[in-house]
């Protein structure tokens, strides 16, 4: 960490948090272009216009063509539960958040999947891919459930929030009872990416199994720490030699990403602390020192694929920052000495700081924001809300609240 590392901090976290709260958590996304109202017809929802439209929109199509096609801006849920997180990480470090968090519960509440029986999110856009799932506008999936899941158990730790506890414990129930078991073992499952579908996906799988153990684990909930074991059984059994994983089992899934390949790591990190159980140690810590490995270039530019660098991209920048401070918070002297090496506290914290100084140089914005993609000879700077903005605004929190930095007791 440099000598001016907290005063940027603060700086970035004060500008985002200015950016964001002045547009109302409101913004684009990379896959909104069938909000357009010149796109509603179903023919733009058939294959394959929807998704030539979908992947044009995210790939090329930036701010200005959306606003001539008039999409609007919206309240993304995963978003709102990316913030609600970051506020929490603001209140544990002293800032008087109280009454944005309460507000962002509440549009929580508001924009839960509709006629489902347990507490479950979608995003706020038609997505169809040929790589995963049909994904209708508000529908439930997995990881948008996971995040708003998380945040209200992160709700309830920090401010004694009863209800926050009750939503929380609702979307576990949505997990264990709505997502389907794709495959289910007697010592593995994988979960499903949404209750229509039977996709083989790593990482939302074992998202699922981690929200259970820390649902489950506190009121000793049996049936759910065991699927959250199974399901850590099932990511391991995934793991390639080298480290990483597939994004999932189909042959048209077998990239290996950035941001995906900490989502596995981090799972297996968070279910060990979470349960005590360190059966998945040894893949942890390979998938660790995988990801530390292979996916940043020297000057800690984090590299979207295993064999290529670009686009750099913001989401990758968040996420690992959020990794390293995650592994920064294992305690050196309670680990056995072969380990120390592998999860040195200065190492870890120190590569979040260079991320983070990396991401500051690169990718922010005059006004606070940050931009979506670095290519190779341009920049999209188009500054998508949930995909960037909120993703960041977590990540620079938790970086304030792991190292202690002090900054901004004050809400804005």
């Amino acid at each position: 960490m440099t000598q001016s590392g907290p005063s940027e901090l603060d700086h970035a976290i004060q500008g985002l948090r200015t950016w964001i709260e002045s547009r109302h958590f409101k913004g684009y996304e990379p896959f909104d272009l069938l909000n357009s109202p010149y796109l509603r017809g179903t023919w733009a929802r058939q294959l394959p216009p929807a998704i030539l439209l979908i992947q044009f929109g995210k790939r090329f199509a930036g701010r200005r063509l959306r606003q001539l096609l008039k999409v609007p801006q919206s309240r993304n849920p995963k978003a709102l539960g990316l913030c609600l997180s970051a506020y929490c990480d603001l209140a544990r470090s002293g800032c008087d958040v109280s009454a944005e968090a309460a507000w962002l519960k509440s549009e929580l509440i508001r924009l839960r999947s509709p006629h489902e029986p347990y507490f479950s999110w979608g995003y706020d856009w038609d997505y169809l891919s040929l790589r995963g799932s049909r994904l209708p506008a508000f529908s439930p999936n997995c990881i948008a459930s996971y995040f708003c899941g998380t945040a209200m158990l992160e709700m309830s730790e920090v401010f004694g929030d009863r209800e926050a506890l009750e939503i929380a414990e609702s979307t576990a129930g949505f997990m264990a009872s709505r997502l389907n078991r794709s495959f289910e073992s007697a010592d593995e499952v994988c979960f499903s990416y949404t209750p229509n579908d039977k996709t083989l996906i790593y990482n939302s799988s074992a998202l699922a199994g981690v929200f259970l153990a820390r649902t489950g684990k506190p009121s000793g909930n049996q049936a759910y720490l065991s699927l959250a074991r199974k399901a850590m059984a099932f990511l391991v059994r995934g793991q390639l030699p080298a480290g990483g994983w597939y994004y999932g089992q189909l042959r048209r899934q077998r990239w290996i990403d950035n941001f995906h390949t900490s989502y596995n790591v981090c799972a297996l990190l968070d279910y060990q602390q979470t349960t005590g159980d360190r059966t998945f140690e040894e893949a942890m810590l390979a998938g660790h020192r995988y990801y530390q490995a292979t996916f940043f270039s020297k000057d800690g530019a984090p590299r979207y694929y295993h064999n290529r660098t670009f686009p750099i991209d913001i989401h990758a920048c968040s996420q690992a920052i959020l990794h390293f401070t995650a592994f920064s918070a294992l305690d050196p002297p309670a680990l056995p000495r072969s380990l120390k090496r592998d999860l040195g506290h200065p190492l870890n914290i120190e590569r979040a700081w260079k991320t983070f100084h990396w991401t500051l140089r690169n990718m922010a914005a005059p006004d606070g924001s940050f931009y979506y993609q670095r290519h190779h000879l341009w920049t999209n700077r188009t500054p998508y809300m949930r995909w960037g903005q909120a993703w960041m605004l977590r990540a620079l929190a938790r970086l304030q609240l792991f190292s202690g930095s002090g900054a901004t007791k004050v809400g804005l």
